[in-house]
């Protein structure tokens, strides 16, 4: 299997790239998946040049991911599958319409990369999301000490998570201006806030979390008060790091601007599970938690499409297939009507 790259398919997978990224406004997360998907095909094939592209090869390239392994050893999941297949098909679609290739590649020759319909049903099913239930999130956050400046940060990370599930990207960006405590809500702006898809985004806060707003409102005030922050200073600043001439590095107090990277938001909520003795939630678990609650305990449609909007998404389906799955515990209480123990 040759591995030196040909310059003809990289020169079409570059071109193909822009095409993605300016004309069809995809994220660079997206396209890192489909350069990835894109040379594993390529490396299959042999390295041989898309020209001769035939179906054969879909049919044959097809087979060859359900025969591969994961990192893990363990075979392709049909979510998996279905990403790298759909970007081929993509891809042969747009190649079907460039100057060279329309008289040799057919549009419909895109077709053979597609899954079978069980198996595209396999991949649409959202798999379970494990998340904590509102009274382990409670008890974790009860337990996160706030006698430091950098426990009160740590604390109100936590504790706006719970409040409002937003997006940890969101949570790094925000700005102190964001936050309204009176009005308990965070105007996420995509001008200033990564939302996904650069949507604006009102959320407000999720009732009964009065320690989580206390936990909030006590670390807004010592940066207005004592670290003398304004509106446009990050809310979460990055911890300041100084070399010491003889203990190494020391924390010295925190820096005006946000984290570079969402790891050290990530790290306080593993540890404050951890400190708490509950298994181990990243941040987006939040917003499974907070959907999950409002498809229990939301007595009106109205509820619903109020959390679907306060977690920033643009149809309520979206809430209730990928956030708002039930344990078969409690289906099977909801069906029988038998009581909780």
């Amino acid at each position: 299997m040759s591995k030196r790259p040909n310059e003809k398919n990289e020169r079409l997978k570059r071109r193909f790239l822009e095409y993605r990224q300016y004309a069809r406004q995809l994220s660079e997360k997206t396209l890192d998946r489909e350069i990835a998907a894109l040379e594993r095909f390529d490396v299959w094939n042999r390295r041989k040049d898309f020209a001769r592209f035939h179906i054969e090869q879909a049919m044959g390239f097809r087979t060859h991911l359900e025969q591969s392994k994961s990192k893990s050893a363990k075979p392709l999941s049909k979510s998996t599958m279905r990403a790298i297949l759909t970007t081929l098909r993509e891809f042969v679609l747009w190649l079907s319409q460039q100057d060279g290739f329309r008289s040799r590649i057919k549009a419909a020759d895109a077709d053979y990369f597609n899954l079978s319909r069980r198996d595209k049903a396999e991949a649409r099913a959202a798999a379970p999301r494990p998340a904590p239930s509102i009274k382990q999130a409670k008890h974790a956050l009860s337990l996160m000490p706030s006698q430091t400046p950098h426990q009160k940060r740590d604390k109100a990370v936590f504790a706006l998570l719970c409040l409002t599930g937003i997006r940890v990207a969101a949570l790094a960006s925000l700005k102190i201006k964001h936050v309204d405590l009176r009005e308990k809500s965070v105007t996420q702006n995509p001008r200033e806030v990564a939302t996904k898809f650069g949507r604006s985004i009102d959320t407000f806060f999720a009732k009964d979390f009065d320690e989580a707003e206390a936990a909030l409102a006590d670390w807004i005030t010592y940066l207005d008060d004592v670290a003398l922050y304004g509106p446009d200073d990050s809310i979460f600043p990055a911890t300041a790091i100084e070399a010491q001439s003889n203990a190494g590095f020391a924390v010295t107090g925190f820096e005006r601007r946000p984290w570079r990277s969402t790891e050290p938001m990530r790290k306080i909520v593993r540890l404050a599970f951890g400190a708490a003795n509950i298994p181990n939630y990243g941040p987006h678990a939040f917003r499974h938690m907070l959907a999950r609650h409002a498809a229990k305990t939301c007595e009106s449609i109205a509820e619903l499409v109020a959390t679907s909007q306060n977690l920033g998404h643009t149809d309520v389906l979206t809430t209730l297939r990928s956030y708002g799955q039930i344990s078969r515990e409690e289906q099977r209480r909801l069906i029988t009507g038998e009581s909780e123990d």
